[in-house]
């Protein structure tokens, strides 16, 4: 009777794991993934000295040398990271500078607004310029979807669409966009970085986008503004590094202008490249991407992949003897009592017990809400501030209810519950029968 009750729980996680995307499934991959091509601080004022009739120099207005790349390897679309046109973004020096480089390949533009382009009032020139592919001018933010992935351009020029601070019309906009477009893979571009070891620092100003694109499991952001290379680790908007649920972000300020040195490195820079111009391409992937800094000689400066937090990805399922991890109603017990109170999230560390080992990622759940005192669920989720939770279990007061799920561990190894009930308590039990490595 136990052998089968322990196939049966067996086969219903699996069947919950497929549902959730955990197991790798067959299919024809396309056969071409978009790509996008990024870079920003692009294009001299034409009276520079440097200008040299567009060419530039060695050093310095090398616009015309990175837009070849783009001409020759064909990128999907382009991202201009900001700064497109110095020293003020005015729509004369556009047309004598920006055009006749960057401008051959603005059919598959989306640009960036930078801080440069305010200089002319309200950015007029750079909105002239780009047209409806800038967005509204009165706000400078926008978003698209490129193959299997949604790209998200914000305006960190705050003074300029209403401010970037929590509950900003930008950041507002930011939180529904992404709510709106749920898909395994999401890339935020913007002309400021919120962490840099340049010369301007890194900007405080752009948490607010940070946490709001780190709550919904984003991937990578693209900035510019400082006048050099640099790419991060994954980490989170507090500087901590995460390398399961961080956002990875590059630093491409190697449109053109000029290159300058950096300061100190600040925490989870990897690579860190000064005197290269370029251009970033990225292969946009159906559950990850590729980059690939390409230099004006060809070469390439830098390179690797990730996977998108949100992707289905294949793990091992290795099945357990059922096992109670947690049991509140045991106050004794080190993962027991008391009872989770009402929007409380507790986390439970996991890892090590029923023989769960370090390298598990997930674990097929069953999870029982157990005497509740008011109507509510339970939201389950991995430990640390990249989710809220899924829904897994709906309940009635005094009323157990259980359910199966799938539940992802944190970097820690934890597990967060929360019970979302109006007020009162409910106790919690968690039985595993399995975990993903």
């Amino acid at each position: 009777m136990l052998t089968s009750v322990r196939r049966t729980w067996r086969v219903q996680a699996l069947r919950t794991a497929l549902a959730a995307g955990l197991l790798a499934a067959s299919g024809p991959a396309p056969a071409v993934d978009p790509v996008l091509a990024a870079a920003g601080d692009i294009a001299c004022a034409p009276e520079s000295p440097s200008f040299n009739d567009g060419n530039g120099t060695a050093t310095e207005c090398r616009m015309k040398a990175t837009s070849d790349l783009l001409v020759s390897r064909l990128p999907d679309v382009v991202l201009p990271l900001g700064d497109t046109q110095y020293e003020d973004g005015a729509l004369s020096r556009f047309a004598l500078s920006y055009h006749p480089s960057w401008g051959r390949v603005l059919a598959k533009t989306r640009p960036v607004v930078g801080n440069h382009e305010y200089g002319t009032a309200d950015a007029a020139g750079y909105f002239t310029y780009f047209g409806a592919a800038a967005g509204d001018p009165d706000k400078g933010y926008y978003s698209f979807d490129l193959g299997a992935w949604h790209v998200v351009v914000l305006n960190s020029n705050c003074g300029a669409p209403g401010g970037c601070a929590a509950g900003s019309p930008q950041e507002t906009w930011l939180r529904a966009d992404l709510a709106a477009h749920p898909g395994a893979c999401t890339l935020a571009a913007m002309h400021h970085p919120r962490f840099s070891s340049g010369m301007h620092g890194s900007d405080a100003a752009q948490s607010a986008f940070w946490d709001a694109l780190f709550a919904a499991g984003a991937d990578v952001v693209l900035a510019g503004h400082e006048h050099d290379y640099e790419r991060f680790a994954p980490q989170r908007p507090d500087g901590t590094a995460d390398a399961l649920h961080g956002l990875r972000q590059f630093i491409v300020g190697t449109g053109g202008r000029d290159q300058r040195p950096f300061e100190t490195p600040v925490a989870n820079s990897e690579v860190r490249l000064t005197g290269t111009f370029g251009v970033l391409e990225l292969t946009l992937h159906p559950s990850s991407y590729d980059w690939k800094l390409v230099a004006t000689d060809g070469s390439t400066a830098d390179s690797g992949s990730g996977t998108c937090h949100r992707a289905p990805r294949p793990l091992r399922f290795r099945p357990v003897p059922p096992c109670r991890l947690v049991d509140t109603r045991r106050a004794a017990d080190p993962l027991g009592g008391p009872a989770l109170p009402a929007n409380e999230t507790r986390t439970f560390p996991l890892r090590g017990a029923c023989g769960i080992p370090e390298s598990a990622e997930a674990l097929a759940l069953n999870v029982t809400a157990v005497t509740p005192t008011a109507r509510g669920s339970l939201r389950v989720g991995p430990s640390g501030p990249a989710t809220s939770g899924t829904e897994v279990v709906s309940f009635r007061s005094a009323r157990t209810r259980a359910a199966l799920t799938v539940g992802w561990l944190g970097n820690d190894g934890g597990l967060a519950v929360t019970p979302g009930m109006t007020s009162g308590t409910t106790h919690l039990v968690l039985d595993v029968t399995g975990y993903f490595e």
